[in-house]
């Protein structure tokens, strides 16, 4: 079968992005599908996406259309793959699939007025939108979402039948010495979502710092992908400057190669994606999966993150890590298992044993029986 996989956010490397690409690896590598990825914008090329993501893309082309040309040339295709969080193109496909990575919360007429009328036209309007998104995706092949909280969300809010396709996590191999390391890998970007708080954690490490002995070994280390627009680059500048007085260290669009290292060596994990948001009002606002945390898991990381989204479908608390919802909770679950070594090593192993539920292996397979 010809298929046809669209996302108009190359650029921004993110978790998204991932997901789509790991639909394609998973197809093309059956050699019983031409596979063809488009983009409406300058991105990576396909070998930048091989190295960044550890993806092999066995056959696969990766095309740049005019915005105009997107629904002409994916309908080409016998089944068209759309990621999108406001646009819909349509049902332009014999079979057509949307991937729907952000859950939103109520969208109604009111709230829309409401939006334009307090002076956020661009929200009002890009929700506007989003009723036509997700009414093609009420009547689409195939929705999907990320996680099971997404997928009540978008049942509950817009009523939406997402099937559940976890995201793939790549096994990174635990070192064996372990190092005092807190890690955080997340994209640097600050908005009304996908918005990793890294304003809270500092805030965090700072006073966790003052609670360990004064000759603590302990330090925090950031990794994540930065764009090249002035926002994302004034943010992690601004993070920098918090952070010059820390023992914190700045990893911005690591390489796989580096991000495998660090996760390695770092003993625990944390997040604070949705920290403080209601997430039965906002579920966009909140780590819809988690990614980083299933795979700091697989290192052997202990995560303890937000109480938040979907990171409650990943950590079991006490057993496989931690979830908090005060910076006081961070901090004090935080100082009990850089003091404890015992508690490292056994949590470590439930934390490992747990991410196994979210292996390449798994997701290749639940996704040729949605696909296939």
């Amino acid at each position: 079968m010809h298929i046809a996989l669209f996302n108009p956010g190359w650029s921004s490397m993110g978790g998204g992005e991932k997901y789509l690409l790991s639909i394609a690896d998973v197809l093309a590598s059956t050699g019983r599908h031409r596979v063809q990825l488009f983009g409406d914008r300058p991105g990576p090329t396909l070998d930048q996406c091989r190295a960044y993501f550890n993806l092999t893309l066995p056959d696969v082309e990766l095309l740049q259309c005019p915005p105009s040309a997107v629904r002409r040339l994916i309908g080409q295709a016998g089944l068209a793959v759309i990621e999108s969080n406001f646009r819909s193109y349509g049902l332009p496909a014999p079979r057509t699939a949307y991937i729907l990575q952000v859950p939103y919360g109520p969208i109604t007429p009111l709230s829309i007025a409401a939006e334009a009328v307090s002076g956020s036209v661009k929200a009002a309007l890009k929700n506007l939108l989003r009723t036509r998104l997700y009414n093609s995706a009420r009547r689409s092949f195939l929705a999907l979402a990320n996680s099971s909280f997404s997928a009540a969300a978008l049942r509950k809010h817009h009523r939406i039948d997402a099937r559940v396709l976890y995201p793939p996590i790549d096994s990174f191999e635990p070192a064996a010495m372990k190092r005092p390391v807190i890690l955080s890998v997340g994209r640097f970007f600050r908005g009304m979502y996908n918005d990793k708080r890294y304003d809270v954690l500092l805030v965090a490490f700072r006073r966790l710092r003052k609670e360990l002995p004064a000759q603590s070994p302990w330090e925090y280390h950031i990794a994540g992908s930065c764009g090249n627009d002035p926002g994302a680059r004034l943010w992690l500048n601004s993070l920098r400057r918090e952070a010059e007085d820390l023992p914190v260290h700045f990893h911005p669009d690591a390489s796989y190669a580096e991000l495998s290292s660090l996760y390695a060596e770092a003993s625990i994990f944390w997040h604070a994606a949705g920290f403080g948001v209601d997430e039965d009002l906002h579920p966009e606002r909140t780590e819809h999966f988690g990614m980083s945390t299933a795979e700091s898991m697989g290192a052997g990381c202990i995560p303890v993150v937000a109480a938040r989204g979907g990171q409650k479908e990943i950590v079991s608390h006490g057993e496989s890590g931690y979830l908090w919802n005060t910076v006081d909770e961070l901090v004090s679950l935080t100082l009990s298992l850089c003091t404890s070594t015992s508690n490292l090593k056994g949590m470590a192993t439930a934390a490992r044993e747990r991410s196994t539920a979210f292996s390449r292996e798994r997701f290749a397979e639940r996704c040729l029986a949605l696909f296939e």
